[in-house]
């Protein structure tokens, strides 16, 4: 669990640090009542969870983050063994949340996307817990060679993807870890969004190819150690039966129903966020359940749509240069709220999948009736 004995140094007013308590305890009692817990050494529980505009300075007018917004953040991280993180930027503000976290974590970050790429100067990074998942020492961006290169328009088998291409705007990570007896490849993405025709097609075109690129690589692994590659993070995928997801499927990656059908982000209108697998299908039979999967969302215990906590952060949310702009009613600044909290937490809830890493039994009949 995170460490709470610097809320008395972080929080000097009373009433401040109660009140951050009070929440603390009742995003627990969600995260307990949602989350299968993570004590279970037979399973591994891994989330994928964009944080929006994470460590970036002034977040487009809308402020800082609260201390309060880094408590809550690490407490929803702790209840899980793995998260995929996208849209982290500088890590100063990321560091806090290690802190709170405290010293069983770890973290593997990308360096920042450079600017005039539409990359948005982000980071991809994996946080983990470091008692239930190693880090196998293998990781890397993935660069593509020439012939895979990624077109603005919908590429047909006779022209030449060479005129076309380009590599992600966000480049894919890649890492190597394994939880028990589980090894797994995870890439996490943040696939480019895009606007109009054009960057739509920018968007399926990327998904096609990170899923066409990663399945080969899933099969000289799979067919090699039976190890699992899994396939997560924002793709911004709009619906089930969009090009967007078919992109991702084509290729052999496997989305589980009880994952598939998830909305994630925050108004719970786009399948924005998913987590594939290709991988034994006795994986996929154990995620493909809903005690194994599911979404949190982030605003059912914190930053809520009540009187009591827009009062409670009136004064925070007047800080930010956006609010300036606004009549300072307090009809015009709850609407302004809505908006201000998801950049205190994100715009996006947490996908997450639980995984047995525990295949002793099957390893051992292996070798009796082999």
């Amino acid at each position: 669990m995170p460490y709470y004995s610097n809320l008395r140094y972080d929080f000097k007013d009373r009433n401040h640090r109660k009140y951050v308590a009070q929440k603390i305890i009742a995003l627990k009692n969600q995260l307990e009542r949602d989350i299968p817990q993570k004590k279970s050494e037979d399973a591994l529980t891994i989330a994928t969870w964009n944080i929006r505009d994470f460590g970036k300075s002034n977040r487009r007018g809308y402020g800082q983050r609260t201390k309060d917004s880094l408590y809550y953040i690490a407490e929803i991280i702790s209840s899980f063994d793995l998260v995929a993180v996208q849209e982290v930027n500088e890590l100063d503000e990321w560091e806090k949340v290690m802190d709170i976290l405290g010293s069983s974590w770890d973290y593997i970050a990308t360096d920042v996307t450079h600017t005039g790429l539409g990359g948005n100067g982000e980071r991809l990074t994996f946080v983990f817990d470091r008692r239930k998942v190693q880090f196998k020492n293998i990781a890397g961006e993935i660069v593509l060679p020439k012939e895979m290169l990624i077109s603005d328009s919908e590429i047909t088998e006779t022209d030449d993807p060479l005129a076309h291409g380009k590599q992600f705007r966000r480049t894919p990570f890649v890492v190597s870890f394994q939880s028990g007896w589980f090894k797994f490849d995870i890439c996490t993405v943040h696939i480019y969004y895009g606007e109009g025709r054009s960057g739509l097609a920018q968007r399926i075109s990327e998904i096609k190819t990170i899923a066409d690129y990663l399945s080969k690589r899933a099969d000289k692994v799979l067919a090699k150690d039976k190890k699992a590659t899994i396939l997560l993070g924002d793709f911004n995928i709009i619906r089930p039966d969009h090009k967007t997801m078919l992109a991702l499927e084509e290729n052999g990656f496997t989305i589980p129903k009880s994952i598939k059908s998830k909305k994630a982000n925050v108004l719970e209108t786009m399948h924005y966020d998913q987590i594939a697998f290709k991988c034994e299908q006795e994986i996929i039979d154990f995620v493909d359940s809903k005690a194994n999967s599911g979404v949190i969302k982030v605003f059912d215990s914190v930053f809520q749509l009540s009187d009591e906590d827009f009062r409670f952060y009136k004064d925070e949310l007047l800080k930010s240069s956006n609010a300036k702009q606004n009549d300072e009613s307090d009809e015009s600044l709850q609407t302004y709220y809505k908006d201000w909290r998801t950049y205190q937490m994100s715009d996006h809830n947490v996908l997450w999948a639980r995984i047995n890493n525990n295949n002793s039994i099957q390893y051992l009949n292996r070798i009796h009736l082999g």
